[in-house]
């Protein structure tokens, strides 16, 4: 899961729980030429358990990346809609994936009802 497996201009990163971690290293690292966009969706359940919610920031604020935190039970935010609602051109972007299997089975549901096909969703999969 690098920036060599992007192939359009935006990036819509997805993370859930811990899956974080290696979406936080290419929220920095993501090549931000003028005229593209860098969006990190983060799902987790409240403030409070969001992890390296300071670097974050700092790092949206710096690069001129969107950071949006998905809060609370719901898991409409991740269906087509959802994603939609929050990335109206999710279907010009190339999308990014790290998280607990429920999360990132659902999004891999709802990505491609989004107008994603699936060969722009690279995914790392982990359980614990």
């Amino acid at each position: 899961m690098t920036a060599a497996r992007r192939t359009r201009r935006h990036v819509v990163l997805i993370a859930g729980g811990v899956g974080i971690t290696p979406m936080r290293a290419l929220f920095e690292t993501m090549p931000l030429a003028p005229g593209q966009e860098l969006t990190l969706l983060y799902r987790t359940r409240d403030l409070d358990q969001v992890l390296f919610r300071s670097e974050l920031e700092e790092i949206a604020e710096l690069k001129g990346a969107r950071l949006v935190y998905l809060l609370g039970p719901e898991r409409e935010c991740l269906t087509a809609n959802g994603l939609r609602r929050r990335v109206p051109d999710l279907r010009d972007c190339d999308v990014y994936l790290c998280g607990p299997p429920p999360m990132a089975a659902a999004t891999r549901d709802g990505v491609p009802g989004a107008g994603v096909p699936a060969r722009r969703l690279p995914d790392e999969r982990f359980v614990f």
